[in-house]
């Protein structure tokens, strides 16, 4: 399984997105082993510039498994947090919770975000990025 996280969906509906990562996300897709979660489905659905947009987001969406947050992902997401900081790196919550959310699921975290390699030298936190 392959939690995508919004900087990979980014790249995967821009018209001029980095097409390695959008590959991931199609090859994901594909696969069947594409997931998201609700943190991630507000990141990209909630920003979409249009209704058309916003559909068509929602529809591939649909293609994916979905990911639930609970306890054990917030108590992860804060030790990833509090682990970064320690080592002087401020990671924004949200990269912690998603990370974390691979982490619990034993997912693939599929990304173009400099943030979740920092996370990965932290946890052992598997990653597919841009070649």
């Amino acid at each position: 399984m392959k939690l995508i996280d919004s900087s990979a969906w980014i790249e995967f509906f821009r018209s001029n997105g980095d097409m390695a990562v959008a590959d991931l996300v199609e090859a994901a897709l594909r696969e069947d082993e594409a997931a998201v979660n609700g943190l991630i489905f507000v990141e990209v659905e909630g920003f979409s510039r249009d209704e058309r947009e916003r559909q068509m987001i929602d529809e591939d969406f649909k293609a994916c498994r979905a990911l639930h947050l609970g306890d054990e992902v917030y108590k992860e997401a804060a030790a990833i947090a509090f682990d970064a900081r320690r080592k002087g790196l401020t990671i924004p919550a949200t990269d912690c919770i998603i990370a974390a959310n691979a982490l619990v699921a034993g997912a693939i975290l599929v990304h173009r975000d400099r943030h979740f390699a920092d996370i990965a030298k932290l946890r052992p936190l598997l990653v597919l990025t841009r070649p």
